[in-house]
């Protein structure tokens, strides 16, 4: 075993070793050393057997990558396994979107009428919203960009009063992106009313994140690399229509305040639901199953295994075999609904090689075996453009 540094001795004392398991000290022990019963110098040591070492080192790796412990401890808790049976069972595809329903436990339930509380939560962001232009221009871009895109929309007239426990409206505020310095509309999916929110009913699902460790470790292997991002992840993923109404929100026509409130429901899964995170990796999950056999298996590893939530970071050989990866993930995650965007990559060929449209980053050389690794927002770093 290869040293990594030595530590020389001193007076005929011993000398260090250090390896890639730990250090190793050699030599006698002489001077203030104290002794054992036989007169003997003494040292306190940590110790790994050898017989454990293999042991040691299985148990580091699953600690490093818990995703293998899938494979391995097949149980789950048996809400998990309630999400998994409702979203198997009930998933479709419609107009190239994954359909899940909301989680709960049970299909027939209800929900105390918290209508009141919305609108309270409305009238208080009204009176920062006379205050401060800017951040009334801020929200009613973010809401007017929701409704365009199709992801909320008004609910119609005749559908207003329904009094049957099956709605619940959804309180939100506006956050400041620190880097952007532009508001982010936050549903409140945590807020209570009567002792019940719609987190507290909703089932979370089980973790089908991959660690960012292991994205990072396995995006390390091969010299050409590539990053991307997944726009607007949980907006593909729909919610069925029988659903829509647990994901009322009030908001004002148009975004005139000087009008009465309205009723709006999303149409999609939204960032601050406890079951987002699992029902948008199912169906980027589901996406690389459905195309099974149908394209190279290394594009369908590439999603199941190298995708942190929405970003995706692969390395590869070389440049062929980049740009090749490339066309077809974006092919493959396009079925799906998910459209891949902010393209990085350290090679100008495989930038080069992707569509204009779906490119909004320039290049950066990446070395890749450096301790700063450059991530997106998702990983709390950034890159420069």
């Amino acid at each position: 075993m290869e040293p990594l540094r030595i530590i020389n001795s001193q007076k005929d004392g011993p000398y260090a070793v250090q390896t890639c398991l730990g250090w190793l000290v050699n030599g006698p022990l002489s001077g203030n050393s104290s002794t054992d019963v036989q007169g003997r110098p003494s040292v306190s040591s940590n110790r790994i057997s050898v017989a454990k070492l293999d042991e040691l080192l299985k148990e580091q790796y699953k600690n490093d990558f818990p995703e293998q412990a899938y494979d391995e401890k097949p149980e789950l808790s048996f809400e998990d396994q309630r999400f998994l049976e409702i979203v198997n069972n009930f998933v479709v595809k419609q107009d190239g979107h994954y359909q899940i329903c909301l989680p709960f436990p049970k299909f027939d339930i209800t929900l105390p009428d918290n209508k009141k509380t919305a609108e309270q939560r409305a009238l208080s962001i009204l009176k920062r919203f006379r205050k401060d232009e800017a951040f009334l221009s801020d929200y009613r871009d973010f809401i007017g960009d929701i409704l365009k895109k199709g992801h909320a929309k008004k609910v119609p007239e005749e559908e207003l009063d329904r009094n049957d426990g099956r709605e619940w409206y959804i309180p939100h505020h506006g956050v400041c992106h620190k880097r952007k310095k532009k508001i982010r509309v936050v549903f409140d999916f945590a807020a209570s009313f009567q002792g019940t929110s719609l987190n507290s009913e909703l089932l979370q699902g089980p973790d089908l994140t991959n660690t960012l460790l292991g994205v990072i470790l396995r995006f390390q292997q091969e010299p050409i690399a590539v990053m991307a991002d997944i726009e607007g992840m949980f907006h593909q993923v729909k919610v069925p229509e029988e659903f829509l109404d647990f994901l009322r929100f009030l908001w004002w026509p148009n975004g005139d305040i000087s009008q009465l409130l309205e009723e709006f429901r999303m149409t999609v899964h939204l960032f601050g639901a406890v079951s987002s995170p699992s029902c948008a990796n199912f169906a980027l999950r589901k996406t690389a199953d459905d195309n099974e056999g149908k394209v190279d298996p290394e594009v369908l590893s590439t999603i199941c295994n190298n995708f942190y939530v929405d970003d995706c970071l692969k390395s590869v050989s070389n440049e062929k075999q980049a740009i090749m990866l490339v066309q077809e993930l974006i092919a493959v995650c396009a079925t799906g609904g998910f459209k891949l965007t902010k393209w990085v990559s350290n090679s100008r060929n495989v930038l080069a090689s992707i569509p204009e449209e779906e490119r909004s980053k320039k290049v950066r050389h990446l070395d890749l075996h450096r301790d700063e690794l450059p991530m997106d927002s998702a990983l709390g770093l950034q890159w420069d453009t």
